[in-house]
């Protein structure tokens, strides 16, 4: 019954496909009948009908997978996305994180500095107090010190101040001998001292008063270069030495001995004439001999150099004049003399005034201050430490 059931179904659609094509071609030709085609055997159908159910079910299965690929593929990009954006968030997050401890570190190193300078201040303070009380405390012992010694100056008689008064006169005459080189003052200042010590009029001060008049002998024998003098008549030398003129060559040429000369008068007309023939006839060839040597004139820059060094040599002088230096101030007014005498016209005005000058401060005398400390010193020293003169001890047997 089933095999039938396919073939009427086929005939017939056969048949309505033939059907308008003998519509149409009825006048010309004549109908043809239906020509009906061979259903094929049951196996093949049964085995077309397999196949066409196996391709829709691989197809179908194709297509899901694609889709079920697709999807994934679309569910992966989307995780993507999402892991991508959870970590810029996670890295915002972390930035931020930071930000945020670096901001509460400065907080808490500045809520830290405060406590840091006020402990600093404190401990500054704290060791300034601790000066302030040493130097304080030093304060106290000073005063007290100097209220001992109030009280001791205010117990001694009066002769102490004119004995302070002494020793203070002394002192400046030791300075004024010593660094100023002036023994007059210092002979002035010795007398006052020895003044006071008169008019304490107390005789255990002999001894004191002995000393004094022997350093007041002493200093008024003490002789005193006048070194500020000397120093300015060296400085008028040096400004005159470089206009002084220098050694030149004597061109005057001497005359000839036995050159005859001419007379006047004219009846020695034939002996001039026979005379000027022949000095005319000798003159042709003259050899002249000088009786000074022949010496090269100095260069410009020896010139110079001659000039500085003589200066060299007065200001070594006067440095030695300083320094109470005789053997060296000597050296240097030698080596001058000799260089102008060598290298100078000595016949010139300018340089015969420096020779002098040069002879004058050759002579000058520097004398030296031999006494070391006045006899008074010491004795004036003991009279202000305990206030009375010590008895000399007696010698022993």
């Amino acid at each position: 019954m089933d095999n039938n059931t396919p073939e009427t179904t086929e005939v017939d659609t056969n048949e309505t496909v033939l059907k308008p094509q003998a519509k149409d071609d009825s006048s010309k030709v004549t109908k043809t009948p239906p020509t009906l085609k061979r259903a094929p055997g049951p196996s093949s159908r049964h085995r077309k009908l397999g196949s066409s159910w196996w391709v829709r079910l691989s197809i179908l299965i194709s297509w899901l997978a694609a889709g079920a690929a697709i999807a994934g593929c679309y569910w992966l990009y989307l995780q993507l996305n999402n892991q991508q954006a959870q970590q810029q968030k996670l890295v915002s997050d972390f930035s931020a994180v930071e930000v945020r401890n670096q901001q509460l570190k400065q907080e808490l190193q500045q809520s830290l500095s405060a406590p840091n300078q006020r402990i600093a201040q404190l401990e500054q303070q704290q060791s300034d107090d601790a000066k302030a009380y040493q130097q304080l405390v030093s304060l106290q012992k000073a005063h007290q010190q100097l209220q001992e010694r109030v009280a001791i100056v205010a117990q001694r008689s009066p002769n102490h101040w004119m004995a302070s008064e002494a020793e203070y006169l002394v002192r400046m005459a030791s300075r004024k001998v010593w660094l100023e080189k002036d023994p007059q003052t210092a002979v002035r200042l010795l007398q006052a001292a020895d003044n006071r010590i008169e008019a304490m009029k107390d005789p255990a001060l002999h001894q004191l008063r002995k000393a004094l008049a022997h350093d007041i002998v002493t200093t008024q024998a003490i002789k005193i270069t006048d070194i500020a003098g000397s120093v300015y008549a060296i400085d008028a030398v040096i400004d005159q030495i470089a206009n002084l003129p220098l050694n030149r060559i004597n061109t005057e040429i001497s005359a000839d001995p036995l050159t005859e000369p001419l007379t006047d008068s004219i009846d020695d007309w034939q002996t001039n004439l026979s005379k000027s023939f022949k000095q005319f006839v000798e003159g042709f060839i003259t050899i002249r001999q000088r009786t000074t040597d022949l010496e090269p004139l100095l260069p410009l820059e020896q010139q110079w150099y001659l000039v500085e060094n003589v200066r060299f040599k007065l200001l070594q002088a006067q440095l030695s004049l300083h320094n109470y230096d005789a053997q060296g101030y000597k050296s240097a007014i030698d080596y001058a003399k000799r260089w102008v005498k060598q290298y100078f016209d000595t016949n010139d005005r300018n340089t015969l005034n420096v020779l002098a000058q040069l002879d004058k401060l050759s002579g000058l005398t520097i004398e030296s201050i031999n006494t070391k400390q006045f006899q008074s010193t010491p004795l004036l020293q003991e009279l202000m430490t305990y206030g009375q003169m010590m008895p000399e001890e007696e010698p022993t047997l």
